[in-house]
C-alpha cells in the first residue's frame, strides 16, 4: 500500500488505519516541531495542492475495505506532515464514506483553520484532533517553528473558535509538552477552556526518534492537575494514563517511515 498504512495503535482513538493524503518521500509542512519524529522539514509549505489523486487512495481504500471492517477502530489523516496541505482533502472524506462506516479523524497543526475552505471540509469529518503547543507567540515559534513569519498563532486560534462554534463533531486539543513549554500548563489550560473541545490530550513525545526527551509521568501528572478545572465538561486525558494496544499491521515498514521505530 502506497497512501494507506497501519493500522497503527493510538493512545486516543484505538486502531487506527492511516490515510498519508501527501506521501511524499520527506516531510511535507507548515511547521517543524521541535519533537516531530519525521524530524525536519524538507518542503515547508502552507499552499495547498493535489499531492495524490483521489481515486489512486480510493482504489487503495476499495482493496482493503473487508480488512479496514474487521481490524480498524478509526480512519485516520495523518502521515507524512500536514493533511490539510492536500487540497482534495474533502473529497478524499467522501471517498473514504463509499468504502467503510468507520469514523474519520485527522491529525492537524491547526494552521490552515484560518481558511474557511479548510474548515468546511474539516467539518465532514468525524474527530479533528488540533494541535495547541504554545500560549503566546514567542513560545510557538520556539516550540512549533512555523515556516513562515506570517503563521501568527492568535489567528490560529482565532480560526480555531470559528470551527469549535461552526463544527458538529469530535474536537480534541492535542498539547505536547516538552521541556521548552513545561511550565505553560496554566496558560494553556486557560486557552482550552476559552476554545471549550470536547477532549483536552495531553501528550509528551513518547515515540522514537524524536529530536527532544519526553517529560516523566510524575512532571505529567503535575500538569494534568492544572487542567481538573476543565472538568467534567471537557474531558481530560494523558499519555501516559492510557493503555497500548496490539494490532496487526498491514505494512510494517510503511508504518516505520511515517511513525519512527519506535512505540
Amino acid at each position: 500500500m502506497r497512501y494507506l498504512y497501519g493500522p497503527v495503535a493510538s493512545w486516543r482513538l484505538g486502531r487506527s488505519l492511516g490515510v498519508d493524503i501527501l506521501s511524499t518521500a520527506e516531510k511535507t509542512c507548515s511547521f517543524e516541531c521541535v519533537y516531530c519524529q519525521l524530524g525536519r522539514t524538507v518542503t515547508k509549505t502552507t499552499d495547498r495542492r493535489v499531492f495524490v489523486p483521489t481515486d489512486a487512495i480510493e482504489r487503495e481504500l476499495q482493496a482493503l475495505a473487508p480488512v479496514i471492517e474487521e481490524t480498524a477502530d478509526v480512519i485516520t489523516f495523518a502521515g507524512m506532515g500536514e493533511p490539510t496541505l492536500g487540497a482534495n482533502l474533502g473529497e478524499v472524506v467522501d471517498a473514504i464514506r463509499r468504502h467503510t462506516r468507520k469514523p474519520i479523524a485527522i491529525l492537524t497543526n491547526a494552521a490552515l483553520m484560518t481558511d474557511k475552505t479548510v474548515r468546511e471540509e474539516l467539518k465532514k469529518l468525524d474527530v479533528v484532533i488540533a494541535k495547541l503547543d504554545a500560549p503566546d507567540q514567542a513560545m510557538f515559534e520556539a516550540v512549533n517553528r512555523p515556516v513562515s513569519a506570517e503563521i501568527k498563532l492568535d489567528e490560529i486560534i482565532a480560526g480555531l473558535k470559528e470551527f469549535r462554534r461552526e463544527y458538529r463533531g469530535r474536537l480534541c486539543l492535542q498539547l505536547m509538552f516538552v521541556v521548552a513549554n513545561r511550565a505553560s500548563g496554566a496558560e494553556l489550560a486557560r486557552s482550552a477552556a476559552e476554545l471549550q473541545p470536547d477532549e483536552v490530550q495531553l501528550n509528551t513525545p513518547l515515540r522514537r526518534p524524536c529530536g527532544v526527551k519526553p517529560l516523566p509521568g510524575e512532571e505529567m501528572k503535575q500538569i494534568e492537575k492544572q487542567f481538573e478545572q476543565l472538568k467534567p465538561e471537557i474531558e481530560v486525558i494523558s499519555v501516559y494514563e492510557r493503555m497500548k494496544l496490539d494490532v496487526w499491521a498491514i505494512d510494517k515498514g510503511a508504518v516505520i517511515r511515517r511513525r519512527g521505530a519506535g512505540d
